[in-house]
Order: structure tokens, then C-alpha cells, then sequence
């Protein structure tokens, strides 16, 4: 039978299975990259600090705190995943063409990583976390907090429209064409059943510790699938080349999703001091 034609209970989940594989591995690489990056920062002003899978712990009085540092070290991951988010679309689009269900994960990165940075603009402003420590340091005012949350906000509109083209054509793994008929199965499993499923192998992953970002951020990133199933729903057909397919499960995103996460919650279960 043709992938085309399968939409089957089997070839629904293998996608589902794929795509959760691509959001867990994405979003682990998008955490730790801001972790990394907030170390290291800290490191530039000999800041002494522990770290474990998901905090990070200063060991300073309040009265050293700086506002330069506070800017550096809190705005470094964000600067860095918008960058590798943008590496990230170049990778997705360097592969569209090809059928290798592993561009999930780049497809992934980079609606978690515009996410993070464009709705942590807006949530960071609201709850004064994250991103949003800076702009206490910097002493906006409630208009300049405003316009901040209006770039996040239209940043956000902007990736939900622009990324439904990519995200409709990821169906090149599975179809020869992409329409009105198998459309909802496509879409309902390669991004809505992983976007709830992911977000909640996430919040286990980090239980009991579930940090500022993995409360709030699955709001701001609904509200971007929700554009793009707007704006992919509007396109008529999509037709890829005729080649076969063959709806397998990816064992390569499969088994780095398990063992990175089970591995990286074993290695830094414990804190671990860094002086500078």
C-alpha cells in the first residue's frame, strides 16, 4: 500500500513516535544550551555556582550582583538559541527535499527555540523570570516593557506563519502529496499529539522541579501551532516527488530521545560546583 493512501492507526502513532523523538531531543538541546551559556557567562565576572540537570545555584551575597553581569548572564542563552535557531532553518531547509524522518528534529528546534526566545519576551515580562530580569536591570519603564512584549508577540505571529510551509512539507517523510484528505491525520500526528506528549515527558523529566519556562512556555508555543495549522490548512495540495515511501519508526531519534534524556537526568541528578 502506498504511504499516501495509510492512514492507519500504525502509521499514525510511527509518526507520532518520530516527531515526539524530534521535540524531546530538540527541546533537552535547547535547555542545555541555555544552561551552558548562563555558566559560562557567570564564569566572565567569577561568579562561583552549582549546577545540576535543571538549576543553577549562585553562590553570592545580593550585594554582588551587578547590573552588567545580570544582563550578560541572562540574556546570553536567549541571544544563543535565536542563533542556532536560524542554523537550525538552514539545516531543515538543506534537508526538506530528502525523506529522512530525522529533520523532524530540526523542524522541532526551530519552533522551540523562536518560541523560547519571542515567547519569553512576553511570559518573562509578565512573571519577571528569565529574560525578564534584564529588563528589571535595565530599568525599563511599563511602556518599554510593552513594546518589548509586542516584538515577542508579533516574533511569535511571524514563526507561526512563516514555519507552515516547512512544517506541511515534513509530510514528504510519509506521503507523495499532501491535501485535504489526509492533512488532519498528518497534522494531528506529527504536531499536536507530540506538542502534548513531549510537553509532558518534559515536565516529567524535570519532576519535581518544574522550572518557569516548562510551566508557562507551552502556552506561547500552542498559540504558534495554532497559527500554523491556520495558515497550512490553507494550502490546497502539495504534491512531492513519486517515489515510495515507507512509514517506518526512526531508531535513530527513538533511541537518542531515551537514552539522552535517561542519561542526562542520571549524570546531573547531582550538583556539581564550578569555581572560577
Amino acid at each position: 500500500m502506498k504511504a499516501s493512501n495509510a492512514l492507519t492507526h500504525k502509521n499514525f502513532w510511527i509518526i507520532v513516535i518520530n516527531s515526539t523523538s524530534g521535540f524531546v531531543l530538540a527541546y533537552l538541546f535547547i535547555f542545555y544550551m541555555n544552561h551552558m551559556a548562563t555558566i559560562f557567562s557567570a564564569g566572565m565576572f567569577n561568579y562561583d555556582l552549582s549546577f545540576n540537570y535543571c538549576l543553577i545555584y549562585y553562590h553570592l551575597e545580593p550585594y554582588e550582583w551587578t547590573a552588567d553581569a545580570v544582563k550578560l548572564i541572562y540574556s546570553s542563552g536567549p541571544v544563543l538559541i535565536f542563533l542556532f535557531g536560524f542554523i537550525a532553518l538552514i539545516g531543515y531547509y538543506s534537508l526538506h527535499e530528502e525523506q529522512a524522518p530525522v529533520k523532524i528534529f530540526f523542524l522541532w528546534f526551530v519552533l522551540l527555540a523562536f518560541n523560547y526566545v519571542f515567547g519569553g519576551l512576553m511570559i518573562g515580562n509578565i512573571f519577571k523570570k528569565g529574560v525578564g530580569h534584564v529588563f528589571n536591570w535595565m530599568y525599563f519603564t511599563d511602556t518599554q516593557k510593552l513594546i518589548v512584549a509586542l516584538i515577542g508577540f508579533f516574533g511569535l505571529l511571524s514563526t507561526g506563519l512563516l514555519m507552515a510551509k516547512p512544517v506541511a512539507h515534513s509530510a514528504n517523510s510519509y506521503f507523495q502529496k499532501l491535501d485535504q484528505n489526509n492533512f488532519p491525520f498528518f497534522f494531528t500526528a506529527q504536531i499536536i499529539v507530540p506538542f502534548i506528549l513531549g510537553t509532558i515527558l518534559i515536565i516529567t523529566y524535570f519532576y519535581p522541579t518544574v522550572l518557569f519556562q516548562e510551566r508557562y512556555g507551552w502556552i506561547s508555543l500552542g498559540a504558534l501551532l495554532t497559527l500554523t495549522f491556520l495558515r497550512a490548512n490553507q494550502y490546497e495540495k502539495i504534491l512531492f516527488d513519486e517515489e515510495k515511501r515507507h512509514v517506518r519508526v526512526s531508531y535513530v531519534l527513538l533511541l537518542l530521545a531515551v537514552f539522552g534524556g535517561v542519561g542526562l537526568r542520571i549524570l546531573l541528578s547531582r550538583l556539581y560546583l564550578i569555581v572560577w
